[in-house]
């Protein structure tokens, strides 16, 4: 609620559209309507981090908009995301930009680090299933699973090392493990690779109707990334990157700093880490935390309205510049 007021502050004419996943909370229509021209979307199935039910809901959203919306660009967003740089300086950049895209992607096999290389390799070159649902996840009680992950966790790298022909695929956060095996096919060809980037991208109208087209015709690339890891992240720029008809600027939109480069989640930002939010050169951030940080928001609120305040030296108490 608190992005949407912000975005609605900065951008009065701009539609939000809101997809919400009902599964995991109420959230009337009532409570958004306030703010005017704005679009409360509710899933159908549950949606799950890293599984095809969250890229899913992406383009169906797109899906939406392109059939009920006039506008000239989208920028997807998460609920943990927020602006750091007035949005009239965004509007004016999308506005110039020499581009029917904004996306932040790269071919996975120009990676430059040989272990996150490997690690997109397992994500999109192998077909997975819920460990559960093999014969081994059928016979074994769910004390069994939780004590396999706590014991097995250093064999099943070792597993995945050894060979190439099945793979592990260890989710984080008590998350099911996913068991694969490597693409007989795939979709992607040397002119045609596959790619890997954010999900926080940003497409004009004529990039948006051409993924949305794409998602419809092409039936097999859709199944084929149904069965991948975290697809969010490679399949929609993979469509946007190899398409001829498209012109795309690499850029990538959000800060995100990540402390831990094995870690499934980059850090928390919080008020100490505002004169870096500040000198960045993206629109937004993330993640932020009310819980955690409340405080961080309410500085950029003020920042947001009032860019000047930048240049002054005192940042309040535990804030350095």
């Amino acid at each position: 609620m608190r992005l949407l007021t912000t975005l609605r502050r900065q951008l009065p004419d701009s539609p939000l559209v809101v997809h919400h996943d009902r599964f995991r909370a109420d959230l009337a229509f009532s409570e958004l309507e306030h703010l005017g021209k704005v679009h409360l979307l509710r899933s159908e199935q549950p949606v799950l981090w890293g599984d095809f039910s969250l890229l899913e809901a992406y383009w169906r959203s797109m899906t939406w908009m392109v059939e009920n919306l006039e506008f000239d660009w989208i920028m997807l967003l998460s609920g943990q995301d927020y602006p750091i740089k007035p949005l009239t300086e965004f509007h004016d950049y999308l506005a110039h930009v020499n581009a029917d895209a904004v996306v932040d992607a790269v071919p996975i096999d120009s990676i430059a680090v040989a272990s996150d290389r490997r690690d997109r390799f397992r994500r999109y070159m192998y077909q997975y299933q819920p460990a559960q649902t093999t014969w081994l996840g059928r016979h074994l009680p769910e004390r069994g699973w939780n004590l396999l992950r706590r014991s097995a966790s250093p064999a099943a790298d070792v597993f995945n090392n050894v060979q190439r022909h099945v793979q592990v695929y260890k989710f984080p956060d008590h998350m099911p493990w996913r068991v694969g095996w490597r693409a007989v096919a795939t979709p992607f060809t040397e002119a045609q690779p596959c790619w890997y980037g954010s999900a926080w991208l940003s497409l004009s109208r004529y990039a948006t109707e051409y993924l949305v087209a794409s998602t419809h015709s092409k039936r097999d690339f859709v199944s084929y990334y149904q069965q991948t890891i975290i697809p969010d992240e490679s399949a929609t720029a993979t469509i946007i990157c190899n398409a001829s008809e498209l012109s795309v600027e690499n850029r990538q939109l959000h800060y995100l700093r990540w402390s831990h480069r094995r870690s499934s989640h980059p850090d928390v930002l919080e008020t100490k880490d505002l004169p870096t939010l500040v000198e960045s050169p993206a629109y937004f951030a993330r993640k932020f935390d009310l819980d955690r940080d409340a405080g961080v928001l309410a500085r950029l609120d003020a920042l947001i309205e009032n860019p000047a305040l930048a240049e002054a030296s005192d940042w309040g108490p535990g804030v350095e510049r």
